[in-house]
């Protein structure tokens, strides 16, 4: 305990630790301070740290002129009716008032009421800003930092003190606060929206929409769009498609989906095919309606809407991060009785706007009679042209881009392939579809959890087949893959995100993470009742839980033991103490203003018959003062007090 030792002669004023207090507070506020705020914050801070004398009128004058000046400029253009109602903006305005007040008040070196809550509120504001994991772990440093300031005020500074009484009333709370976060009565506030929330980022999320030109669908960054935590095992590779928009019409250079006001017949049923499987799901903020589902969806979320098409949406766009359970049947496929309407929608082309397309599909449509194997024909055909698949590819002729694909070109990715795909088969007299969504990878998967990216962005296409919607990825025709040479790089943060192991030391950080959100941040009425019904039905959790409390309470009983042991300066005081105590439990008792010295000349000189005393009071200075600490000085004191305690006569 280095820290301690460093900490025993610190003596801090009032002023220095409220200084100290709102130094660990104004840390997170600091970021999203206006340039202006932030200036008259520095100007604030340097009158404080240089000016030892209170300030008088014409300074607290000048300076709140300047805060007012510094507000308006940090604010301006945000002042109107429609502005000022936004929490965000009102919280602002509080936080930047409150530096104001407190800098000034600050500058008078005198503590008030005001001065000594204004740490508190500004802890509290912080939470409105930053959200997530990391501000939760700061917030507990917050908390702490607090109460060792109060103590050590309390303790007339001694900054020690504090921190060893702090350390010991967190250990002392640490299981009853886990019992009473498991066990208490959860609050469920349907539409809150404060608190730990995440990132708020925005993520890319798609828009109904597939491009084929320069804003063709490619994301390769690692941003996280999803975390998801199966209930059981990760599916396969093969069955991690997440169902996000379907794309019915061609433009040429993109495919959009149907028109709003297009009236459809309602999802007359929901698949019944594949392997059931229960998972929940954090979505990232998209400014989207899009709820993304693992192929095929078993029922709609809760306050959403499933369509024909099986996709999933909500109301709003969202903006901020979400957390929603989903069922899902693992399929490619999925039987359905096809609506005039989809019909229409999925088998419509332009013959003109790729002959070449057409010509080939029309063969194919002619020699092969069965569905099935006709969809196969396709896929041959797109094998048999030798594709490259690449993330680089060269740009189509956007009025004839199927042909321009498959005859010229040949180059392209998910967006590409599947396109083309579907155009072919349309021509080939077999309704097709686009897909998109996102593709998981096992690689980015742990135990139960599964992160999804943003490049793993992908397309793909449906075709009805025997009165069903069968899935076919498309990039599989391609014969080779031009990756390497595209992923390359000199930079040596992209190397390191090619690591192996620094990829995989990042896949565990991204899963204690979502642990920590889903188990603490988002553990809600609904999760304690599912805990709790879990337990009555696992004995064995219950006593493992027992163990792990009864664990965590002997912990923090030795931590508690280990701060709370007297900290000796000397060794050798630390071996009188047994010799100490026996001549307090005789009621002989040392004066506060006594040294060790003069207290056992003082008993010696009342009780002259009694032995050792003497030999133990020359050992100990000569010691202490003498500069005597080999092994055998040490072993000669610890008999002789030995021999003292013993001694009948003593």
């Amino acid at each position: 305990m280095q820290f301690l030792r460093h900490l025993h002669t610190i003596k801090l004023s009032e002023l220095a630790l409220l200084d100290l207090a709102y130094v660990v507070v104004l840390l997170p506020l600091v970021v999203m301070l206006k340039t202006p705020m932030l200036l008259f914050s520095i100007i604030a801070l340097g009158l404080i740290l240089f000016k030892r004398q209170p300030a008088n009128n014409t300074t607290l004058f000048s300076l709140f002129i300047l805060g007012i000046t510094a507000l308006y400029l940090s604010l301006y253009g945000a002042f109107s009716f429609s502005g000022l109602s936004r929490l965000k903006l009102f919280l602002e305005l509080l936080v930047y008032i409150l530096i104001i007040v407190v800098s000034l008040q600050r500058l008078t070196r005198k503590i008030n009421f005001y001065l000594l809550i204004s740490p508190f509120l500004f802890l509290a504001l912080s939470l409105f800003f930053y959200h997530g994991i990391l501000m939760l772990n700061y917030v507990i440093f917050e908390v702490f930092v607090l109460l060792w300031m109060i103590l050590s005020h309390r303790m007339q500074g001694d900054i020690k003190e504090g921190f060893k009484t702090s350390m010991i009333m967190f250990m002392h709370s640490l299981p009853w606060v886990v019992l009473l976060f498991i066990f208490f009565p959860r609050i469920s506030f349907e539409h809150a929206d404060y608190g730990f929330k995440g990132e708020v980022t925005k993520r890319m999320g798609h828009d109904g929409t597939m491009y084929l030109d320069g804003n063709a669908l490619l994301v390769p960054s690692d941003r996280i769009v999803m975390e998801i935590g199966f209930e059981g095992k990760v599916p396969p590779d093969s069955q991690l498609y997440f169902r996000g928009s379907i794309l019915y019409v061609d433009k040429k250079d993109h495919w959009e989906g149907l028109p709003p006001y297009s009236k459809r017949e309602s999802l007359d049923h929901y698949p019944t095919e594949g392997m059931q499987t229960a998972y929940k799901v954090t979505l990232y903020p998209t400014q989207k309606k899009w709820l993304y589902m693992l192929d095929m969806p078993a029922r709609a979320v809760d306050e959403s809407t499933l369509d024909r098409d099986l996709i999933s949406t909500i109301k709003e766009k969202i903006d901020e991060p979400i957390h929603y359970a989903a069922h899902s049947l693992l399929s490619n496929r999925y039987a359905q009785t096809l609506d005039t309407l989809t019909y229409k929608a999925s088998t419509e082309y332009n013959s003109t706007q790729n002959p070449q397309t057409f010509q080939e599909a029309q063969k194919l449509k002619a020699s092969i009679k069965e569905t099935s194997k006709r969809a196969k024909a396709v896929l041959d055909f797109f094998k048999s042209q030798s594709l490259t698949y690449t993330l680089k590819p060269d740009a189509l002729d956007t009025d004839h881009t199927t042909d321009s694909f498959l005859f010229d070109k040949r180059r392209g990715y998910c967006v590409h392939f599947t396109s083309s795909f579907v155009t072919m088969s349309r021509m080939a007299g077999i309704p097709a579809r686009v897909v998109t969504g996102y593709k998981g990878e096992s690689a980015e998967s742990l135990n139960n959890y599964l992160a999804i990216k943003e490049k793993n962005a992908h397309a793909w296409a449906e075709l009805y087949i025997n009165k069903a919607w069968v899935r076919y990825e498309t990039t599989t025709t391609a014969s080779n893959i031009d990756i390497p040479s595209e992923l390359s790089t000199s930079n040596s943060e992209d190397q390191k995100k090619q690591n192996p192991l620094l990829k995989k030391i990042n896949l565990y950080l991204m899963y204690t993470k979502y642990q920590i959100e889903t188990w603490i941040l988002y553990y809600s009425h609904i999760r304690q009742l599912q805990l709790l019904d879990y337990a009555k039905k696992n004995p064995l959790f219950i006593l493992i839980f027992m163990m792990t409390l009864m664990v965590l309470v002997l912990i923090t009983f030795i931590i508690i033991g280990y701060l709370k042991r007297p900290q000796y300066t000397h060794k050798a005081l630390a071996m009188m103490q047994p010799l100490l105590q026996k001549l307090h439990k005789e009621k002989h008792y040392k004066k506060e203003e006594e040294t060790l010295h003069q207290y056992l000349l003082r008993y010696q000189a009342k009780y002259p018959k009694k032995p050792f005393i003497n030999e133990i009071d020359r050992h100990y200075e000569e010691m202490v003062y003498g500069g005597k600490n080999s092994k055998s000085d040490y072993k000669a004191l610890k008999e002789l007090i030995k021999k003292f305690i013993q001694d009948k006569n003593g």
